[in-house]
């Protein structure tokens, strides 16, 4: 049990919440480890690019950090409920920053057959390790702050969640690679290594949250504590997290299916993410290949997309409302997708109109075309994502909210694999800016279909074909259904009814 003067007075302000020196380091542990991960992120794709020259061997990059997030979630949770959440958070950030060292043991000079399977092997460990972080330090946030303060903790690591992702995969991530790993990416994962470091030892300092439960404490207690019992309790926690996961992922997609805004909610949703993966995916060749560019050059087009993302965020808050939200996501689709298919002709099509003067048009006015293309799609990303997380909130009762934000996740991940797969294969083979046509081709199909079925429910429905009445019909109805006419009363001088 965390002992009371742990815990900051009761005042829900987030200003009070920097009083609680728990909290404090748990938060701080979090902004390094989210933006540390982006890093990786954002590394892994620029540098097998760069080492392959494939845009397949990137999109394997990113299924596996997909997998274990379908594999490992469930049993993750059930993991953490069962063990102490310091030592999780302590256990899962050392093990990523000794496995961040093994990116560092890699030479390309080994040749992509003997690169490419360690980088691979060490990122869905990585990335199976991460899935045990996320809910351990969830379900530390509880016990670091009282029950009134809970909603500023969960809106200030909702918020540093989201800044992270953009600091680390749109701004500090490109910088560091074309700074510091431009010529050598093992300096930028060192850096990393350190900062995971640093976290598990922000997370130590954290107070210990099932004292009773240490190795320590039950062998004091007489209980035997060695490989064949731990092994013992990890398989049968598995088991249960299998069996936990099974069952969620039934109920929720019973809820789902009978509700239909819920479900074209998760489609759109996870439609424009995968839209965004395989974008990423094909980014690193699309600069490379087609505009001569360094892939480490990637946040040319990057950081427009995350300002549009930040700006659409601000504006659909006031925009959105119960009544328009449908409509909003299936435009903002629609959008997308031309958006995308003028991203597609945008480069042969200036290099067309320059040739008519003998000319070639410049890389830097290339770049900044694609950056607007890219801040519009980043722009109606938030026109489809935060109308789609809020009808998924609003229409899920609380008892069944998290099995169906879990069967988001779940479908989202298993929809993702196989479209970036595709798109790296089709990229390869056939031309990048032909792949990015065929994707907004797809998308705006889609969208079209969403805008007539909503224009569809919106029409009045016709009678069925005989039996529509005639006017003779009609007017016998109305008479029928009218009162029988009543003679007027009359009013008196005095006021009184005559009758």
């Amino acid at each position: 049990m965390i002992k009371e003067e742990t815990i900051a007075p009761a005042n829900s302000s987030i200003m009070e919440l920097f009083k609680n020196r728990h909290f404090l380091l748990l938060w701080i542990a979090q902004i390094l480890s989210q933006t540390a991960q982006q890093i990786i992120n954002l590394a892994l794709i620029v540098q097998v690019s760069e080492i392959t020259k494939s845009s397949k061997a990137v999109s394997g990059i990113i299924i596996c950090f997909t997998i274990p997030a379908i594999l490992f979630a469930a049993i993750a949770g059930v993991f953490v409920e069962r063990n102490s959440k310091k030592t999780m958070l302590v256990l899962t950030n050392l093990a990523r920053g000794v496995m961040v060292l093994g990116y560092v043991l890699t030479d390309a000079k080994w040749g992509v057959g003997a690169v490419l399977p360690i980088f691979y092997i060490v990122t869905l460990l990585f990335s199976a390790v991460s899935q045990f972080f996320n809910p351990a330090e969830l379900a530390m946030i509880p016990l670091l702050v009282r029950r009134e303060q809970l909603v500023a903790a969960n809106s200030l690591f909702n918020l540093s969640f989201t800044a992270c992702q953009l600091l680390g995969f749109v701004i500090l991530g490109p910088l560091l690679l074309a700074t510091i790993a431009k010529d050598d990416y093992a300096n930028l994962y060192l850096i990393l290594f350190i900062l995971y470091v640093a976290c598990a030892v922000l997370t130590y300092f954290l107070p210990q949250d099932r004292p009773g439960d240490t190795a320590a404490e039950r062998r004091r207690r007489g209980e035997k504590v060695g490989v064949q019992q731990v092994t013992a309790g990890a398989t049968q926690i598995a088991r249960t997290g299998f069996e936990a996961a099974r069952d969620e992922l039934f109920e929720g997609w019973a809820f789902i299916r009978r509700d239909p805004v819920i479900m074209s909610a998760i489609i759109y949703w996870s439609i424009a993410i995968t839209v965004f993966m395989m974008l990423g995916t094909i980014g690193t060749g699309f600069l490379q290949n087609v505009l001569g560019i360094e892939a480490n050059k990637l946040y040319t087009i990057m950081v427009p997309g995350g300002v549009g993302l930040v700006i659409g965020v601000v504006l659909v808050g006031r925009i959105a409302n119960p009544n328009n939200r449908r409509a909003m996501i299936n435009w903002a689709l629609l959008g997308a997708g031309l958006v995308l298919l003028a991203f597609a002709f945008i480069e042969p099509v200036t290099r067309w109109l320059f040739s008519l003067t003998g000319k070639t048009p410049p890389v830097m006015l290339m770049v900044a075309l694609l950056g607007v293309m890219t801040f519009m799609l980043g722009l109606l990303n938030s026109f489809i994502g935060v109308p789609a997380q809020t009808a998924l909130q609003e229409r899920s009762p609380e008892d069944i909210r998290a099995r169906v934000f879990s069967v988001f996740f779940t479908v989202s991940n298993i929809i993702l694999i196989i479209p970036v797969f595709f798109a790296a294969a089709l990229a390869d083979s056939l031309g990048y800016p032909q792949t990015v046509a065929a994707i907004a081709v797809v998308v705006i199909l889609i969208a079209g279909y969403g805008l007539y079925r909503m224009r569809k429910d919106e029409m009045p429905s016709e009678p069925p074909p005989g039996t529509r009445l005639t006017r003779e019909e009609m007017e016998a109805a109305l008479t029928a259904a009218s009162p029988a006419a009543q003679p007027l009363p009359t009013i008196s001088g005095r006021g009184e009814t005559r009758k």
